[in-house]
Order: C-alpha cells, then structure tokens, then sequence
C-alpha cells in the first residue's frame, strides 16, 4: 500500500445510529413524550408575536412553545414564518457491507478519496461526498462508484465486486451559507426556538444542541453563548 501515514485520534469514536435512536424514541415514550408519525406540516397558526398550534394533515396541534428542527426542510417551513434560514442540501451516501471480508475496530477517515468508514454491530459501513443538488434523494450512481472505486485502496482485502449487489443509501445534509447551525430564539416569534443546519455534524452536535434548547425552554442561560449560532443573522 502506497500509504505516508495516518493520525490516530484516541479519543473518537462511533456509534450505530439506528440502535441510539432507537433507545432515544424508547426513553421519550417512557417519559410520557407522544410522537405523531406521518403528519406534514402545511402551516402555522399565530397570534401577534406568537405561534399558537402547528396546522398539519392529522389536524392542528397547539401549545405553549414550539421547536423547529427539521433539517433541510427548516427553510421551507420557516417562510411562512418569515424567517430567513437559508439552507442547502449536502447529499450524501452510504454503503452497508453485511459481511465483511475484513472487520476493522476503529474508524477511518480516508482523506484523499473523502469516504469515512465506520464498524456497526458486525456490518461496515462506506459512506462520503458531498452532492449539491437540491432536495432530491435519488441515487447519483458515479457518486458511488466514486466511493466504491475507493475502498480497495485503503483496505486492499476488499473488492468492487462485494457492493455489487448492496442498495446504496442517501441522505441529505442541512448546511448553512457559515457553515454553523442555527440554534436559538428568535426576534420575531417569542416562543420559537430553532435547532436545525447542522451539516455533517448531527449526530455529534445533537446531544448538546438538545440540552441548549430545554435550557432556552426552560428560561435558564444557556451554557454555551449563542450570538453566533443566531437564527436571525441572515435575517
């Protein structure tokens, strides 16, 4: 292997996002949380500064406070709200080999080709890029054959052959023009807060983004100061 050499960062590490997520949905429905599945929101209700329900196709929900984090989505469902979260889609892709020729420990980040990859409960997960193009979550096959094209240079026990028949995944990443997520109140609804634009850095931002809104709730300073992560700076 051509390789000059790698860093070691001791103190990364990884996670399987189904199993976390799935204990999290476990826990809130433990704690009494309800969760509405399938309902789109079509719009809001206000009253002079403030939003009194959420108006969706399994009726109108009303309440005290309201969170808007819904990722890419956030800066359509904000115009209504004549907010400005300006918000690009990042699609990214993923490939889940179920049976690995080789099972690593840890993760890898390989620079040069851009893919990370990531052990998960036996299986290997190849995922990277960075396409921008809109809301669409079809697969861009060159996209992948970038990736699987990749893989046999880092980890020469594998194939192109072994993702023939694996069903590539896509998501979409919710980035801001800064690069920063949006995070707080804002000036013109009273009882809105935001959370959303985080990129490729969700689930690592997720818990304390979590904790600085039921701080903001809560009507307690937040624990991290917030003037940069404003969701009105681009307003």
């Amino acid at each position: 292997m051509s390789v000059a050499g790698s860093v070691f960062f001791s103190k990364d590490c990884h996670l399987s996002p189904g199993r976390f997520l799935a204990a999290m949905e476990q826990e809130l429905q433990n704690s009494g949380v309800k969760f509405i599945w399938g309902a789109e929101v079509t719009g809001f209700e206000k009253e002079s500064d403030r939003i009194t329900a959420v108006k969706t196709t399994q009726g109108d929900i009303a309440s005290d406070e309201f969170v808007l984090a819904s990722g890419v989505w956030s800066d359509e469902m904000s115009r209504e709200l004549k907010l400005a979260l300006p918000m690009q889609a990042g699609k990214g892709y993923s490939l889940t080999v179920t049976q690995p020729r080789q099972l690593p420990e840890l993760c890898s980040i390989c620079t040069e080709a851009r893919i990370a990859v990531t052990p998960m409960d036996g299986t290997l997960r190849f995922g990277g890029t960075m396409e921008i193009a809109g809301i669409n979550e079809t697969i861009n096959s060159r996209r992948v054959r970038g990736i699987v094209r990749a893989v046999p240079d880092y980890f020469p026990e594998f194939k192109e052959s072994d993702f023939t028949d694996i069903k590539p995944w896509s998501g979409l990443r919710p980035c801001s023009p800064d690069g920063m997520p949006y995070i707080g109140r804002t000036k013109k609804w009273k009882n809105l807060t935001v959370a959303t634009g985080h990129a490729m850095m969700g689930l690592s931002l997720g818990p304390v983004t979590g904790r600085l809104v039921a701080e903001l709730l809560a009507g307690e300073k937040p624990s991290v100061a917030l003037p940069l992560l404003s969701p009105d700076r681009f307003a």
